[in-house]
């Protein structure tokens, strides 16, 4: 459960605070599936593509250094000067420090650490190379599924501020899925996705009762699955998750 919650969180704009937070980068936006991303380019914060210059102030103002230093973002399935040992506990305490004071992120739980540590620990490169860039929507659905496994499990530790980070990040992914299924022709969707949202939402205060919380949360799964996670599937070609139907849209973003 740890790895998965883990991953659910690195991949969740909610870990992170100001400006990066209300942007919706998470670190999955700098290390996808882990490793770095080559694609990675942000004005004022990249020199060029696949860096980021991380004492910039717009991640946080504690590590702005008024120089603008980009560097390669790191494949974190490689070893880097922070010891992965368990016992050490180097490798969590590095990764509080960047939550909190790097991204002026909340302080989180050491149950969030222990999952955020576990999942950087999992890291490994590709047997087959480099990690596809396509993304599915069963990549977004799972990342929602270990979300909620991990969310159930914190409130079983009575960690309700770790259930509710993780409420968050399923939250971003029915968000993300919106964005693949535009309306016109995807209304119904996405009015669905928004409402299924907006009751995760509503559980965040429910998430201090364990046994409620595990209640409610096992009922919205069920309801969500039945039939809006059919529906996507079987509509996905469709939708903005095939490649064809992206290209052609977003040069008319672009244009716009």
């Amino acid at each position: 459960m740890e790895v998965q919650a883990g991953e659910a969180l690195f991949n969740s704009p909610r870990l992170l605070g100001g400006q990066a937070a209300k942007a919706g980068l998470s670190c999955a936006g700098c290390h996808v599936n882990g490793r770095d991303n080559a694609h990675f380019l942000m004005a004022g914060v990249s020199d060029r593509a696949g860096t980021a210059d991380v004492t910039h102030s717009f991640f946080g103002a504690a590590r702005g250094n008024g120089r603008f230093d980009p560097v390669t973002i790191p494949d974190l399935a490689r070893p880097g000067k922070v010891s992965r040992d368990p016992a050490g506990g180097a490798l969590e305490s590095f990764v509080r420090d960047l939550i909190v004071d790097e991204f002026a992120g909340r302080e989180p739980t050491p149950a969030m650490l222990a999952a955020l540590a576990a999942y950087v620990r999992a890291i490994a490169p590709c047997p087959d190379g480099d990690p596809p860039g396509r993304r599915a929507l069963d990549d977004q659905l799972r990342l929602i599924d270990f979300a909620l496994r991990g969310a159930t499990g914190m409130a079983r530790r009575a960690d309700p501020v770790a259930a509710r980070a993780l409420l968050a990040a399923a939250r971003h992914q029915l968000g993300l899925i919106a964005e693949r299924y535009p309306a016109p022709p995807f209304g119904a969707e996405r009015r669905e996705l928004l409402a299924a949202s907006r009751v995760l939402a509503d559980m965040h205060d429910k998430a201090a009762n364990s046994d409620g919380f595990i209640a409610a949360l096992s009922a919205w799964r069920a309801a969500f699955e039945k039939d809006l996670v059919q529906r996507l599937r079987r509509r996905e070609a469709r939708s903005l998750y095939n490649p064809a139907n992206l290209a052609f849209v977003a040069p008319q973003q672009d244009n716009r």
